[in-house]
């Protein structure tokens, strides 16, 4: 396939909640850019069916320009159920609304892969698997957490088939007629052990943890609880609910108090509300264990214990509920002149008030961003900042911004 070249004042790498956000952004205030990626492609390939959303449905939005298109308006204008905090989001659910926002807010999105971004005079090169480069005024990175797989070090080469990531998941049909265990002890570990067992696959849990937490279930709250504990879209708590609300002041704080910000332990690791009783008292647990080596033998996987009344547990399959941890580095498209030119802390990119690398031009959202804009990166909630803020940025700077485009009436955004 020949080679194009291009130019754009803003590519958008990346088409999941934050990627969205931005480009609806962007497209309202008429900055001429471009969205690459596969809208909500994680979403779709890597999370198992049937899985519950952990944040409320009210806070589990995109943003739009009027912050008119919710979940809840999504359910109301095709008469499905819904309630800000009883009713859990289903992964279905999200992603059909998901896909309704990009319909109406962002039509133009492009399913290219990104294999590679360099420097290139006053801006960056992008180019695609396809074979296109793209000259670019401004970057925007927003690939979310699946680039970011966190697996123990001893465990990252070993045979697929044997050990994975609690990440790798949507059809869960390669472990059919297996015996697995699921190692961790937060949402991932226990959504995917609710769902392997009433798949009626052997299926076991391992986790340090003492104990297993779990969300409170939602009820109505006294005024009392309300002031003590108010309620934000990542947690309860007045710490949260300030993360949650003004994520450009925690980017003004200190960078170690950020670096603690960006992983409070009231977060986690925590199990899904109603997940509680689908898995306690039904998936065996080996809890207060702790993993000291893993090794093959005779085709199955052997993980030596502690802790567990027994020395080793054997099993046929482990999947690793081990989170994520940014790492730089593991983004391949990512040019080692390039990388090397980004400030990081602790693997992930020091950013400005306007979510921008020490290269000029080169911008983060997202998960990537926890490190300088706090724990709500880490959330959908937290797509309400960037994609406001950077938006107004880059329309403010790029001088050959566009007028606005006229958005479809919110009344007509109608999935076939």
């Amino acid at each position: 396939m020949g080679r194009s070249s291009t130019s754009v004042d803003v590519a958008v790498i990346g088409a999941g909640p934050y990627g969205l956000s931005l480009a609806a952004h962007l497209r309202a205030r008429g900055v001429e850019h471009r969205i690459f990626g596969e809208p909500m492609g994680p979403w779709k390939h890597n999370m198992p069916s049937g899985m519950l959303l952990k944040s409320y449905p009210w806070a589990t939005c995109l943003s739009d320009p009027a912050s008119e298109f919710t979940v809840k308006s999504f359910c109301t204008e095709r008469a499905l159920p819904y309630h800000d905090a009883l009713t859990p989001l289903t992964l279905e659910r999200f992603i059909e609304y998901a896909e309704a926002f990009r319909m109406r807010y962002v039509p133009a999105v492009e399913s290219k892969v990104l294999t590679a971004l360099e420097a290139a005079g006053d801006g960056l090169r992008a180019s695609f698997d396809d074979g296109e480069t793209v000259n670019a005024r401004r970057v925007v990175i927003a690939v979310g957490l699946h680039p970011f797989k966190h697996l123990p070090q001893d465990v990252a080469h070993f045979p697929a088939e044997l050990c994975s990531h609690s990440g790798d998941y949507g059809p869960l049909d390669p472990l059919d007629g297996k015996d697995v265990i699921v190692v961790g002890s937060g949402s991932s570990a226990t959504d995917l052990a609710a769902l392997l067992h009433e798949r009626g696959i052997s299926v076991s849990l391992v986790a340090r943890a003492q104990q297993l937490r779990f969300a409170n279930r939602p009820r109505n709250r006294t005024s009392i609880e309300r002031v003590v504990a108010p309620l934000s879209g990542i947690g309860p708590g007045w710490a949260l609910s300030a993360c949650a609300k003004y994520p450009q002041l925690i980017q003004l704080l200190p960078e170690e108090r950020r670096i603690q910000l960006a992983n409070p332990k009231a977060l986690g690791p925590l199990g899904g509300a109603f997940v509680k009783d689908r898995v306690v008292g039904k998936v065996p647990m080996w809890l207060g264990t702790t993993i000291q080596g893993i090794e093959i033998r005779n085709g199955k996987v052997q993980l030596n214990v502690v802790n567990a009344g027994r020395p080793a547990l054997q099993t046929d399959h482990v999947i690793f509920a081990t989170g994520y941890k940014t790492d730089l580095s593991r983004l391949g498209f990512l040019n080692q002149t390039l990388l090397r030119r980004i400030r990081q802390v602790e693997g992930a990119p020091q950013l400005s008030s306007h979510y921008e690398t020490s290269v000029p031009g080169l911008h983060f959202i997202g998960p990537a961003a926890a490190n300088s804009f706090g724990p709500v990166c880490r959330f959908v909630y937290g797509t309400y900042h960037p994609a406001r803020a950077l938006a107004q940025y880059l329309s403010s700077i790029l001088v050959r911004a566009r007028p606005a485009l006229q958005v479809r009436p919110f009344d007509r955004t109608v999935l076939p």
